[in-house]
């Protein structure tokens, strides 16, 4: 699972988005876990981005881009609130930090990453844990 603040579309993002630090970046993640979605599936995980943006929103943004994942709407912050995801608040609204957590099936929290600086890097060492974690249920 990855969190991220905004896409930006299909409205257009709070004024100063380009100044937040962090903020920029969330249509090339989404685009790189969608790219490396089928190598996710081969070793058995399920991908999910989750960010406050309404599920409308996501909607357009997904066919847009065709992700082949699901990607949640925490508009009313519960999930953040549950897994207590850093957020920051940018216009009106309060926003999810971008972050990865690869969760195994017994919903256990195996790695987390925050803050991601390094959006390609942070994606690929997602799906070297995910693997990691698909090789230990075969040993």
């Amino acid at each position: 699972m990855f969190s991220y603040p905004a896409t930006g579309r299909p409205g257009p993002l709070p004024d100063g988005w380009a100044d937040i630090p962090g903020a920029i970046g969330c249509t090339l993640e989404n685009r790189l876990f969608r790219d490396a979605y089928d190598d996710f599936r081969a070793a058995g995980a399920d991908v999910r981005g989750v960010s406050t943006q309404r599920p409308d929103e996501q909607r357009v943004f997904a066919v847009e881009e065709g992700i082949p994942f699901t990607l949640l709407s925490d508009v009313d912050l519960r999930l953040a609130a549950a897994l207590r995801l850093p957020v920051f608040r940018a216009g009106q609204t309060l926003r999810l930090k971008r972050a990865v957590l690869v969760v195994d099936r017994e919903r256990v929290v195996r790695q987390a990453r925050f803050p991601v600086t390094d959006i390609p890097e942070a994606v690929r060492e997602a799906l070297a844990e995910v693997r990691r974690v698909a090789a230990e249920r075969h040993e």
